[in-house]
């Protein structure tokens, strides 16, 4: 007896749906020792992704998550998601060996497939401090076995503390704001990376409350910050942009002593982070009117 189109038509999608099932199961199946000469690394963090350049380990990523940041020139990668909606079929099918992401990584349901496919997956909380930071590379170094490069980069972190330590913003009243749109203000609270970076370099956060809040130029007025930092996406003309948008600022204390100073936001998305330190420095030196900073912007 002959089958129906429809009846063949079942038969391919039902073999279809066991072809795509069984592929799931290999890869849960699939030894991670395949790899295990060869790290093959998926970050699921931008913080992640900052210190495995740093670490000079870029070579063994193979996909990122949507807020990591890659050098212009380098090969784009498969981009993964957000990390807190990832997807376990979307990571398992890139045979990852390690895949390295945050407090933030989620759902439960992925991280309990990578456990089921023995996928390692290391956890480096948000460095909310420069020990934390250092904390993070020596674990990073650790579970790649690197350690050597792992104390280089630590080593180098200290170097960069000594560094901030020399010109730091002690007995300033800092305003440090978020800067996606020009006409609106978001000052970080505490609990933030913002305030974190403004206890890196020592000064006092103005903001009484936690994480970030809208405020007007006025009420920032009344708080008389005595330096204000505006993160953003570009450098070049964040504080030209921001005074034109507000310019109730330039009556500030900040204003007044033309100590507005902006910081790449990008550096911060994730917490503290290694090219963070080197803003930490930038600024420091261009408040204190260090004469190396001067010769650098000018070139």
């Amino acid at each position: 007896m002959n089958s129906s189109p429809f009846q063949s038509l079942t038969r391919i999608t039902r073999s279809l749906a066991v072809l795509a099932w069984m592929k799931v199961i290999l890869l849960i199946a699939m030894p991670t020792s395949v790899y295990a000469d060869t790290p093959r690394v998926i970050s699921t963090d931008a913080g992640v992704t900052e210190l495995l350049f740093a670490l000079g380990m870029q070579e063994h990523l193979i996909a990122v998550d949507v807020t990591s940041q890659l050098p212009a020139d380098y090969p784009k990668l498969p981009n993964i998601g957000y990390h807190r909606t990832l997807s376990a079929e979307g990571l398992l099918s890139l045979n990852p060996s390690v895949v390295i992401g945050s407090e933030h990584t989620g759902p439960a349901s992925v991280m309990t497939a990578l456990q089921q496919a023995k996928v390692k997956f290391v956890q480096l909380n948000s460095a909310n401090n420069s020990q934390q930071l250092a904390e993070n590379v020596t674990r990073l170094s650790t579970a790649l076995n690197q350690g050597d490069k792992g104390q280089a980069l630590v080593q180098s972190i200290e170097q960069k503390l000594a560094q901030i330590a020399q010109a730091n913003l002690a007995g300033e009243r800092v305003a440090f704001l978020l800067s996606m749109d020009d006409s609106k203000l978001r000052l970080a609270g505490k609990r933030t990376s913002g305030d974190a970076f403004v206890s890196l370099m020592k000064g006092e956060n103005i903001a009484a409350f936690d994480n970030y809040r809208n405020v007007s130029a006025e009420s920032l007025l009344q708080m008389q910050p005595s330096v204000i930092i505006v993160a953003g996406r570009e450098v070049a003309d964040a504080v030209d942009n921001l005074l034109a948008a507000n310019p109730v600022l330039a009556h500030t204390p900040a204003g007044k002593q033309r100590r507005i100073v902006a910081v790449n936001g990008a550096t911060l998305v994730a917490g503290l982070s290694v090219s963070a330190l080197d803003e930490a420095i930038r600024l420091t030196q261009q408040l204190s009117g260090s004469p190396a900073l001067a010769q650098q912007d000018n070139h």
